[in-house]
């Protein structure tokens, strides 16, 4: 008894001595190392739920350390880079988990018409962007009211026609289902009294069958599908350009949607330039019917994007309306051969349908090795549990976190929720929550800091807040310009 008494206290202070010895040693890597960034004096909350903290430190591309100022300042060296937050807030970077990159991108050079709540705004902002953009060869408007453009006798030729005068011009809706077209872009579609209405589509006439300029449904890819296409050299420039507009409002990952591999190889060829400064994981867009063959081709299209920090085709998403069938059928096929499925649904039965879906997936697949996260369009199932994720389906909505986050914190409590959608959550939808979505020691380096604490209630609303400074992979992207003076 005495023996085994005496074996056990060994083992337990060897055991002791061990961990004493990796304690010490973690605070010498984190004192006697390069520490090449701080952020102190911070409302630093560092995701899923965890206490707030005071500052972090960051080696390289990795988080260091979090904790109090004390903590962090003791790691300054002569190189490091010290940013003051000054009480406000800092966050993990922030994950948008439904966009539309390329489209988003390629809208960036286009008329914004979310604001035009009016006929006359429409004619108005397309008369003075025609006015500032001489040389557009077409002048394009996007996400307009689809209420406001589909208005019973819109006049929308005239309105055009009046508004620009010396090219073709296209407004589109937000969902993409209506479009306004002035006479020049319907006579380069071949668009007149004779056009026949498209299989599911509407070339809207007036009574004396002229096109009054207004399409809906398939009709707007008459003239969408002739709207000049950008030069691959363009396509790059306006990517990067969105990630500087990610940068500004906090972004520093998103979960892109396309419906093919021509985003992924841009993207591609952004990282061997090194410029890829937002993290991509991104998903293929397929209707319900994709057969085997289909998945086969995606999968040969996985193996040129495995899992990677920066770019990873990871997701497939099956659109919506469907058959409940349909639905079934697909998300078997695609968990078979272990996708992440996300259903685009349009209605309470598309949800009903894509929740039993995933539970058949499950058992027709028993024997797959598969880590299940498949979604809805904003939540998550996986391991038993239901994670809220957001997204602001951008280019249709504003890209900026804050509109999203002030709607889903609106009850008292639910602010930290609302951020971890857009961090923690969304990291965890990706694979990716052992490399992101926290502020932990040897996390990415991916923070965003505010300009307010948005965690004092008394304080201005998150609204009033803004991204003073965004950090990429332990390197500054955006920094906000400072306040001119009058002085």
């Amino acid at each position: 008894m005495a023996t085994r008494l005496t074996t056990i206290l060994v083992i337990v202070i060897v055991g002791a001595t061990f961990i004493a010895g990796l304690i010490v040693g973690a605070q010498r890597d984190d004192a006697s190392g390069p520490v090449d960034l701080i952020i102190v004096n911070g409302r630093v909350y560092p995701g899923g739920g965890a206490a707030l903290q005071e500052a972090v430190a960051v080696r390289g591309n990795q988080i260091l350390r979090v904790g109090s100022n004390r903590e962090v300042k003791r790691l300054r060296r002569p190189q490091t880079l010290v940013l003051d937050a000054h009480g406000a807030t800092v966050l993990p970077g922030l994950s948008d988990s439904h966009v539309r990159l390329m489209a988003g991108a390629l809208a960036l050079d286009d008329l914004n018409l979310s604001p035009a709540t009016t006929i006359d705004d429409i004619e108005t902002e397309l008369r003075q962007y025609a006015e500032e953009q001489p040389a557009r060869p077409w002048l394009v408007g996007r996400n307009g009211d689809p209420e406001l453009l589909a208005s019973p006798g819109a006049p929308a030729r005239r309105i055009l026609d009046e508004a620009v005068v010396d090219r073709p011009a296209l407004v589109t809706s937000d969902d993409g289902n209506v479009a306004w077209a002035n006479s020049k872009a319907l006579e380069l579609a071949g668009i007149d009294r004779k056009t026949p209405n498209p299989e599911s589509g509407i070339v809207v006439k007036d009574r004396h069958g002229e096109p009054t300029g207004v399409l809906k449904e398939d009709a707007v890819d008459l003239v969408a599908r002739i709207v000049p296409q950008r030069t691959r050299a363009e396509k790059i420039a306006a990517l990067r350009a969105a990630f500087s507009e990610a940068h500004k409002v906090g972004i520093t990952s998103v979960q892109s949607v396309s419906t093919g591999n021509e985003e992924l190889e841009l993207l591609d060829e952004i990282r061997d330039q090194g410029a890829l400064t937002v993290r991509v994981h991104a998903s293929i867009a397929v209707p319900p019917t994709l057969t085997e063959a289909a998945v086969l081709d995606l999968n040969a299209l996985r193996e040129n994007f495995p899992d990677d920090p920066a770019l990873k085709l990871g997701g497939v998403m099956v659109m919506c309306p469907c058959e409940a069938s349909q639905i079934q059928r697909a998300v078997a096929l695609l968990d078979k051969h272990n996708w992440t499925v996300i259903v685009r649904t349009v209605s309470g039965a598309d949800v009903h349908a894509a929740m039993e879906a995933f539970e058949h997936a499950v058992d027709v697949n028993a024997a797959a090795a598969n880590d299940r996260r498949h979604r809805l369009d904003e939540s998550l199932l996986g391991d038993g549990q239901a994670r809220i994720l957001s997204g602001s389906n951008w280019p249709a909505s504003s890209l900026d976190p804050r509109d999203v986050i002030e709607e889903s914190a609106a009850g008292p409590g639910e602010l930290r929720n609302a951020i971890d959608a857009y961090t923690s959550h969304a990291a965890y939808a990706s694979h990716d929550e052992q490399r992101k979505g926290t502020l932990a020691r040897g996390m990415l380096a991916d923070l965003v800091v505010l300009s307010d604490d948005i965690f004092d209630s008394e304080s201005s609303s998150l609204r009033d807040a803004v991204v003073t400074v965004t950090i990429f992979d332990g390197k500054i992207v955006y920094q906000r310009p400072a306040a001119s003076s009058n002085d």
